[in-house]
């Protein structure tokens, strides 16, 4: 059973010891594994005490284990590729968010340090309710100009428009059909297999922008995507 060290005791620990025990990642595993609700506890304590030093060496780990969860749970909920088309940019998007509501309410600060990964969740999940009425709004708001336009639109036009190939049945179809593919997608593939793969072809990356993303190196994404593109040749091209 996890039993949780006191403050005191890692307040005490000079910066370097401190940096190297917040870095540690093996939680299910490790007695020395710090978990992120105390990480956070200490930075708002750190903060109260107005230690600069403290705040920036807990902001910095809290940040990096914030922005993990948050580039998960954008694959996991399809933000990405979807509602936003660019890995980096949800991933840090959901994660500022998390920031913005962690340091504004005092109520919601108070529930991640008891429980983080559940405070984490139903944050994360409005935010993806947020961008989904967003683009219903959006979408609502082009059908009304759609609208518009056919009170106008000529015989030709009525014409040209019954000749279109890609009927809302169609639309509809190969929708499915790329979420199943996607989905499968996130089943053979590892998360790094995965983001290289949609980064490299879904949204045309370069390899070191993948590599400076992951914070891995070029051969290490090279890797990944012979990998992945093995996995998919077997999967699909059988």
């Amino acid at each position: 059973m996890y039993t949780r060290e006191p403050d005191a005791v890692l307040e005490a620990l000079d910066d370097r010891s401190l940096r190297a025990r917040l870095a540690r990642t093996d939680w299910e595993h490790d007695p020395l594994f710090v978990t992120d609700e105390q990480v956070f506890s200490l930075f708002r304590r750190a903060r109260a005490k107005d230690d600069a030093v403290r705040v920036g060496l807990f902001a910095e780990a809290f940040n990096e284990r914030l922005l993990g969860r948050s580039r998960k749970f954008v694959l996991r909920a399809r933000i990405f590729p979807g509602l936003i088309d660019d890995l980096k940019r949800a991933t840090h998007e959901l994660a500022s968010c998390i920031w913005d509501q962690l340091l504004s309410n005092t109520n919601d600060a108070v529930h991640a340090e008891k429980a983080f990964g559940q405070f984490f969740e139903r944050r994360a999940i409005s935010f993806q309710r947020t961008l989904l009425s967003k683009k219903r709004k959006m979408q609502s708001s082009l059908d009304a100009d759609e609208d518009d336009e056919d009170e106008v639109v000529s015989a030709t036009d009525d014409l040209e428009e019954l000749q279109d190939h890609n009927t809302p049945d169609l639309l509809a179809t190969r929708q499915q059909a790329f979420e199943r593919a996607n989905n499968r997608l996130l089943e053979i593939l590892t998360e790094k297999e995965y983001t290289t793969y949609t980064l490299l072809y879904g949204a045309d990356w370069q390899v070191q922008e993948v590599a400076a993303a992951l914070k891995v190196t070029v051969k290490s994404v090279n890797n990944y995507k012979r990998s992945a593109l093995a996995k998919i040749d077997k999967e699909f091209k059988q």
